[in-house]
């Protein structure tokens, strides 16, 4: 008994050690924010300043760095070699630290290794300790040890790989029991996973981080998260276009406040500027102005999620709640009705709804003391007491001219209008309209302030 006993201390005793290292491990990871970047696009065009300007919204967010999406390297594609290289450029003559990294989307090994040995000496490129860090979606089934990882050690370059690897089989919404067949399957090859959730209600997206969270913390690697402000699949043609409802800025606090309990160690954005599936946060007015591709459907600016967004990266990377010392009203809401007929009978109709998909706006306000909401939809004039607090509201759309109205004591304390919603349109248009306004001394505006925090 004595012995069973001796055998069994020891092995609490072994146990609570390396709950302890991988407590502290985790515990001494800084929490980093990323955004997944879609380089098929040039946000702002293909050029240095367009990059440069990008970077600087990014960083006045709390934005730490970008995740490049590389879909090819060295064809066909080509522009993606040209865009990477002016997007690092923009990085280092800034110099404010902004972090790169790459999420491999593509199967050519030799490309792998090339596009990783280009840039894994240059000052922008992030790394963990003196590793340099790299991401994927998906490439589960590649030979990374001997065909990625080999060649770059012999170029004397070391990698800390924390990949989206799908499940098996492969789930969009992937469990706790996925995490951890996938932790088992590729373990030696990883120095932590990544989740890339976006096709998913809010509470399915935050559960799933969730499941994901525990299981890699308990095999003491590093966990990265995602969360997204919305989701419709516009060019999934044969899939119905399927749309998520998000709910606005509730979908987004969810998310958010989940994560915060959670604690993963980084949260990757999904994403920066994929315009074609309407999870960008990039706050570009127009993103048709330099994508001719994009110019129909509308794609409307997403500088509300973006805004909302700034708020949730402050509480995470700090730990702290963000002090309200002003009012703040973000919204949300799609500019047709979901019945809308389009008169382009060559469009394909949304077919595929998940959630609750009403006629709603959404309104987030954050409030140091209590005020008066008035929404006019089309109109129709709909007024909300509300206490002090973050507060959610949903209010029947109509129509016509969108306007909000922030008042205490029957004093403005912002107003803000956003786009008008069409009663008859030519095409389905399921990107929803976003925006904002800060009331007088916000700590989160004022509007269109580039606040570029530095690296830390």
């Amino acid at each position: 008994m004595r012995r069973r006993s001796g055998i069994r201390n020891r092995f609490l005793s072994v146990l609570f050690f390396w709950l302890l290292v991988s407590e502290a491990s985790h515990a001494a990871t800084p929490h980093f924010v990323f955004a997944h970047y879609m380089v098929c696009f040039a946000t702002y065009g293909e050029n240095i300043g367009g990059y440069e300007r990008e970077i600087q919204e990014a960083q006045s967010a709390g934005i730490y760095g970008f995740a490049l999406d590389v879909g090819a390297w060295s064809g066909p594609d080509t522009y993606y070699k040209s865009r990477v290289k002016l997007m690092y450029d923009a990085a280092e003559s800034l110099q404010t630290g902004f972090k790169l990294f790459f999420s491999v989307e593509i199967t050519n090994t030799a490309d792998i290794v090339d596009m990783v040995t280009s840039y894994a000496g240059r000052t922008n490129t992030f790394r963990q300790g003196n590793k340099v860090v790299l991401s994927t979606f998906g490439q589960n089934n590649l030979d990374w040890s001997n065909s990625v990882f080999a060649p770059l050690k012999t170029n004397g370059i070391s990698v800390c790989f924390v990949p989206h690897f799908w499940s098996d089989p492969v789930q969009e919404l992937p469990g706790y029991a996925d995490a951890v067949n996938t932790l088992q399957k590729y373990g030696g090859l990883l120095d932590g996973l990544f989740l890339f959730g976006a096709a998913g209600l809010p509470a399915q997206l935050a559960q799933c981080n969730s499941n994901y969270t525990r299981a890699v913390h308990q095999a003491g690697k590093i966990f990265m998260a995602s969360v997204t402000p919305h989701y419709w699949g516009a060019a999934q043609y044969s899939a119905g276009r399927r749309y998520f409802e998000f709910d606005g800025g509730e979908g987004i606090s969810l998310q958010w406040n989940s994560i915060i309990q959670n604690q993963p160690d980084w949260v990757e954005i999904t994403t920066w500027n994929d315009f074609n599936e309407s999870t960008y946060i990039a706050p570009i007015e127009n993103p048709g102005q330099y994508e001719s591709q994009l110019q129909t459907p509308v794609r409307y600016s997403h500088k509300g999620d973006f805004e909302l967004f700034r708020y949730y990266i402050n509480w995470f990377k700090t730990g702290k709640v963000p002090a309200q010392n002003s009012p703040a009203l973000f919204f949300s809401y799609r500019t047709h009705p979901k019945s809308a007929v389009a008169s382009n009978t060559n469009d394909v109709p949304v077919t595929w709804f998940i959630g609750s998909v009403d006629d709603t706006i959404y309104t987030t306000v954050f409030l140091p003391a209590p005020a008066e909401l008035e929404i006019t939809s089309g109109g129709i004039a709909t007024t909300y007491a509300l206490a002090a607090g973050n507060q959610y509201v949903r209010t029947p759309f109509f129509p016509g001219d969108q306007k909000f109205s922030l008042k205490r004591n029957g004093a403005e304390l912002l107003s803000v209008q956003g786009p008008a919603i069409q009663s008859a349109i030519q095409v389905y248009d399921f990107f929803p309209a976003t925006g904002f306004a800060y009331g007088t001394n916000s700590i989160l505006g004022p509007p269109g302030n580039l606040r570029v925090q530095p690296a830390q």
